[in-house]
């Protein structure tokens, strides 16, 4: 989800997508009393800071973009007070920002078609080996978008086939074409190279093709058992390793590809909100039901991660994140958060914390 509109979350994207319509005819919310927030004074709220100011940043440079509100749509504009206090009233300590949440906005209970329970999945910054030249072990490609329509929407099969070799398009050479597969899922990541120097690809474009998750491929195939397999990133990568002679044509199943930018270090990577998104904090959304740059309370159970109720801020979005209550949490940079956004599917629900306005 990194700057752009067709970041796949890891489980839903190798398993399922769903489709809704706007919110005008199926989302409801109702405004709560914050003591109905899960954990609302357990939460370290002031570790959700650094993404309020970049959020709040965006929104003061566009205040015209819409949000749904129980009254229907209406302009970001109505941010601006809160966002104000956020950058410029030096908040240091936990109490003075829940202080200005409480001041400025009202929590309101989602519902999709009369229902509160949504699908929760997780994303992380994956770190690739690689070489600027193609050498030894560094042969698989990552590349930046061709100029041409023709070449820019080729499917994977053919691009992988090398359609685009000799175009000058290789950005880097990776050790691993599991990894690379799994790069372009995630929308962005590092490749380290081999002086140790640490190369930043950003989202640059898909190739328009239908998107295919695989592991439906390798269940319709019957390579896994549905309620016996578990379908996670770390299952499916176990299976493309153990069988490298079918790894590829599985991996082509999905027609869908990926091209990448470079990008300054310094800064976690880009959201669709055009902002750096902040481990832990950031939340993909459905951008049809809630206007990037809300905060939100999540309060999700996944049966490997536990519990998870804190305060969020909508900053992504992704192609297989569709619905009213849908999110993918990112995890952060690195392994560790691979393995935790690798199994998280969770059931749970959100809560959308909307400026206090006065009704029309």
């Amino acid at each position: 989800m990194f700057k752009h509109n067709f970041f796949f979350s890891l489980i839903s994207t190798l398993i399922f997508l769903t489709n809704c319509s706007g919110p005008d005819t199926h989302l409801t919310l109702t405004p709560i009393p914050y003591e109905k927030l899960p954990s609302f004074h357990k939460d370290q709220l002031i570790n959700a800071l650094p993404a309020f100011k970049t959020s709040c940043a965006a929104v003061i440079k566009n205040p015209n973009k819409k949000y749904y509100s129980e009254v229907g749509y209406r302009s970001m504009a109505d941010f601006l007070p809160f966002c104000h206090c956020i950058l410029y009233d030096n908040i240091k300590h936990e109490q003075e920002l829940r202080e200005r949440i409480i001041q400025h906005l009202t929590p309101y209970k989602v519902a999709v078609n009369g229902s509160n329970n949504g699908i929760f999945t997780g994303y992380y910054e994956p770190i690739l080996n690689g070489s600027l030249k193609r050498s030894g072990k560094y042969k698989t490609p990552l590349y930046r978008k061709p100029h041409s329509a023709a070449l820019a929407t080729l499917p994977r099969k053919d691009i992988v086939r090398g359609a685009l070799k000799g175009k000058k398009l290789e950005i880097v050479y990776v050790d691993d074409p599991i990894a690379a597969f799994f790069i372009q899922i995630q929308g962005s990541g590092r490749v380290r190279l081999p002086s140790g120097k640490m190369l930043h690809l950003g989202y640059s474009s898909g190739n328009k093709q239908p998107y295919t998750p695989i592991g439906r491929t390798l269940l319709d195939e019957g390579h896994l058992v549905k309620d016996r397999d578990e379908v996670t990133m770390q299952s499916i990568t176990k299976w493309l390793r153990n069988n490298p002679s079918k790894a590829e044509s599985i991996m082509s199943s999905n027609d869908s590809y990926v091209f990448f930018i470079t990008r300054k270090g310094g800064t976690g990577p880009i959201g669709s909100q055009n902002v750096p998104i902040t481990a832990g904090r950031s939340m993909a959304i459905d951008p049809k039901f809630v206007a990037l740059g809300t905060p939100l309370w999540l309060d999700m159970c996944d049966k490997h991660l536990g519990t998870f109720q804190r305060l969020m801020v909508a900053q992504d979005t992704g192609g297989a994140i569709k619905g009213g209550i849908r999110g993918d949490y990112f995890f952060g940079l690195g392994h560790k958060a691979g393995e935790k956004a690798g199994v998280l599917n969770a059931q749970g629900t959100f809560f959308l914390l909307l400026p206090k306005i006065n009704h029309p």
